[in-house]
């Protein structure tokens, strides 16, 4: 461990003379930006990129360029969690078959013995009806390469199943390399833990496959109840960042295979590169920009054919100044997410040189908005409603990741909130409108979890262990089941949707021939809707009783609004 540490401040040194190299590559490569909203072919949906106002924090657009706002949830049945039956296989099957035909007209059935039940159609449907227009769909290293070199064509296939369910709903899809403390291939626990410790639960692990993940003989426990504070987790994670064993190549290459696979395919919104990382050994900020970051602009150096950063080596570590090579892909129409470093998430604050990190144009920074879930009050015991931190309320995350996106040049989106039912009317309602004052679309964790009522699922956990699902929470569906702007030409716009109430009211201002606002009424809300001031407006109904509002611009401010009416909730 102390030399890892020594090894990472040498490095540090070295960077801070040679880092600035890359900055001028990226700068230089800026001059001509790959083409992003080339047209799709009939039927499918419009390309999504990445729009960069002269004064303004970057966007999602649409293929219009108006500021879309993807609003959805993420379904975990793809995910490779541990079931408690295969701790000695380093190449188990996986829990829920990944055959497609698995799913064709029909869904396998649930387990308790699982954190989650599978993913199949329904759920789809489920999301469209709640009006979400994108999922987050995540997904495990360790089905996708579970040998060395050798990439599951049929979970791909898979993926590219819910991808086409998703685009029967018009509902965009963002594959996200998901990962949980790491790996659920961790050493056996330490039996009895350290003191201190606590014997590690793996059904919460997940991640990299057993190749890949080296541990070193360091104790696998956790500390504090947090699956990440664990010495084993810490090591794999540090070897993964230095490239242990040209495992980090090995990553790059799956991602590859994947954008390989969905290049021109316009239902995938875009790539999440890695979920929640975390410094292992390294300490902020060297970790952000020392490792993360330069490994993101090298993941997408390899798919785009972008060339930052310099030529290097490969196989072992890369230091921070190092491009990659082009894997062939040459996708640039899809976004590219960035998650933050999972302190982040801690502090609410950045933990990074704000700095561009690749030339690329449709990069987006992917926040986890978890205040009072993981932020330092609950390391003190605070409850939600009487937390001293953070200092500036639920406010202080956004208020800088607005300024990280707008310093790193990328559009900015929650790719992660969500908490337990009990604190709904404080954590949620407080976040959603954040993400309604800072105009950011979400994904909500998570769609369904197996398990107890405290269990953070939309809907129950099922009372019958081979159910779906339970029922819908009716306080999840009053809270997301909303109103909202799904597409404008007015990215400044302001809104607000009252949960309690069903009231909505949009601001907005357009020059006449922009194109229309398009605003999403569910069935739940029942007022009135209309709009007023230099806008046409009309109205049309959905086969499942939710409703458009097209506002056609004709030059000047309007407003859309939906009077105040008790919502039609169907949860329980």
């Amino acid at each position: 461990m102390i030399g890892r540490v020594f090894i990472a401040l040498l490095v540090f040194v070295v960077a801070l003379f040679s880092y600035p190299g890359a900055l001028l590559v990226s700068v230089a490569t800026r001059l001509t930006p790959p083409p992003h909203a080339s047209a799709a072919p009939a039927g499918a949906l419009p390309w999504l990129h990445v729009a960069h106002p002269a004064n303004g924090r970057p966007f999602i657009a649409d293929d219009l360029g108006r500021m879309i706002l993807l609003q959805g949830a993420i379904p975990a049945g793809l995910i490779d969690f541990w079931s408690g039956t295969d701790a000695n296989d380093p190449y188990p099957p996986p829990f829920y078959p990944i055959e497609r035909s698995a799913y064709d007209g029909q869904c396998p059935n649930n387990s308790a013995r699982y954190a989650y039940p599978p993913l199949c159609q329904a759920d789809i449907n489920g999301m469209a009806a709640l009006g979400f227009n994108s999922i987050r769909l995540p997904l495990s290293w360790s089905l996708l390469e579970p040998k060395r070199g050798r990439f599951s064509q049929t979970y791909v296939d898979r993926v590219g199943q819910v991808v086409g369910w998703a685009k029967t709903r018009g509902m965009y899809v963002i594959i996200d390399m998901h990962q949980n403390a790491y790996s659920r291939f961790m050493d056996r626990p330490t039996k009895p833990p350290l003191p201190n410790g606590k014997v590690i639960n793996l059904a919460t692990h997940s991640g990299a496959p057993a190749w890949a993940t080296y541990t070193d003989g360091f104790p696998s426990e956790d500390y504090v109840d947090h699956r990440e504070l664990n010495p084993a987790v810490f090591e794999a994670f540090s070897n993964f960042w230095y490239d242990r064993d040209g495992i980090q190549d090995e990553y790059i290459s799956a991602v590859a295979f994947l954008a390989r696979h969905f290049k021109d395919d316009s239902t995938v919104a875009g790539y999440s590169v890695f979920n929640e990382p975390l410094d292992g050994w390294n300490l902020p900020p060297g970790f952000d920009d020392l490792l993360l970051f330069p490994f993101y602009r090298r993941v997408i150096d390899a798919i785009t054919g972008i060339h930052d950063g310099l030529p290097c080596w490969s196989g072992f570590y890369m230091p921070a100044v190092c491009g990659y090579p082009d894997l062939g892909v040459r996708d640039v129409r899809h976004l590219i997410f960035l998650d933050t470093g999972l302190l982040r998430e801690v502090t609410d604050f950045p933990t990074h040189l704000t700095l561009p990190v690749s030339s690329y144009r449709n990069l987006v920074l992917g926040i986890h908005a978890y205040t009072h879930i993981y932020t330092f009050d609950v390391f003190a015991n605070q409850a939600p409603d009487k937390a001293t931190y953070p200092w500036g309320g639920y406010e202080q995350g956004f208020a800088w990741a607005d300024r990280e996106a707008k310093a790193m040049d990328a559009a900015l989106f929650v790719a992660e909130f969500g908490d337990s039912p009990q604190w709904d009317h404080v954590i949620v309602t407080n976040v959603l409108l954040e993400e309604e004052r800072h105009r950011v679309g979400f994904a909500f964790w998570t769609w369904k979890e197996n398990g107890g009522k405290d269990k953070w699922g939309v809907f129950a956990s099922p009372s019958s262990p081979q159910d779906p699902s339970g029922c819908l929470r009716i306080g999840r569906e009053r809270l997301l089941a909303r109103v909202y702007p799904r597409v404008s030409a007015d990215p400044n716009l302001s809104y607000h949707y009252d949960s309690a109430s069903g009231a909505f009211s949009l601001t907005a201002t357009s020059r006449s021939g922009d194109p229309a606002t398009i605003v999403y009424i569910p069935a739940e809300v029942r007022g009135e809707a209309s709009t007023q001031g230099a806008a046409q407006g009309s109205i049309s109904m959905n086969p499942d009783g939710s409703r458009i509002v097209t506002a056609s611009p004709t030059g000047g401010s309007f407003r859309v609004s939906v009077a105040p009416e008790p919502l039609a909730l169907t949860g329980c």
